[in-house]
């Protein structure tokens, strides 16, 4: 997973998770595709080994939207990141989080999940089950800037754009991924696939160290709903 952004969000997800849980005690559709191109389109010179940071980071700041999908340990990230809104889940140690930014409101949705990281007992109930928490609720204080975070498109483009702008990339090699032509840059254990063609923006990047991430529906939003008001957690602490 990249560097800037893993160690963060993944505290910030079990704390969230421990907080909602002494709180309650005490009181979608896959990634879209990337752009297909055809076998036999012109593929594009490939962008210098020594600008490539460069070259990925300009790409990625200018997209409207991407679909950023992969796993750290264990712990899965899947998520729609557009300007305005976003949606998606974090999935840690088998236990799913769903998550929902529109403008700058973010909920995160109290599934068995989240009882199971804030280690409830087993059929043990609460209110805040299968409700929507806001992150802008007193019991989430001091966390909500955390998840908002998680689902924030500049922050998280930022941080991997600057992340990948790093000295070192050896010369493109030609790769496949899913179907879409792409190029192979290595840096030490590190290796990121852009497309082939077009802005070269970034499909994949991985490390043995930090993960495997996935980016696809480059400038293809799918905006994201606020839960519906029944939904959404109103108990004491909300």
């Amino acid at each position: 997973m990249i560097r800037p952004v893993s160690p963060r969000f993944l505290l910030s997800c079990a704390a969230v998770a421990a907080a909602l849980g002494c709180t309650a005690c005490s009181g979608g559709a896959p990634a879209p595709s990337p752009a297909s191109a055809a076998a036999s389109s012109p593929v594009d010179a490939p962008p210098d080994a020594a600008t490539i940071g460069d070259t990925v980071k300009a790409a990625m700041k200018k997209s409207a939207a991407v679909h950023v999908k992969g796993k750290d340990g264990t712990t899965k990230i899947d998520v729609q990141l557009n300007k305005d809104s976003a949606s998606g889940s974090i999935e840690q140690d088998g236990s799913e989080i769903p998550v929902v930014r529109v403008g700058d409101k973010v909920w995160i949705k109290f599934t068995r999940g989240m009882a199971k990281l804030a280690g409830r007992p087993a059929g043990a109930r609460s209110p805040l089950d299968g409700k929507w928490v806001s992150m802008d609720s007193p019991m989430a204080k001091g966390l909500g800037e955390g998840v908002k975070l998680f689902v924030d498109r500049d922050f998280l483009v930022g941080a991997m754009a600057e992340d990948l702008d790093q000295p070192g990339y050896s010369a493109s090699e030609p790769a496949d991924v899913a179907g879409v032509p792409a190029l192979k840059y290595r840096n030490g254990s590190r290796t990121m696939f852009l497309e082939a063609a077009g802005a070269h923006r970034l499909l994949r990047y991985e490390s043995p160290e930090q993960g495997a991430m996935e980016f696809s529906g480059w400038d293809e939003p799918v905006p994201a709903k606020a839960p519906p008001a029944a939904e959404i957690y109103s108990g004491p602490g909300s």
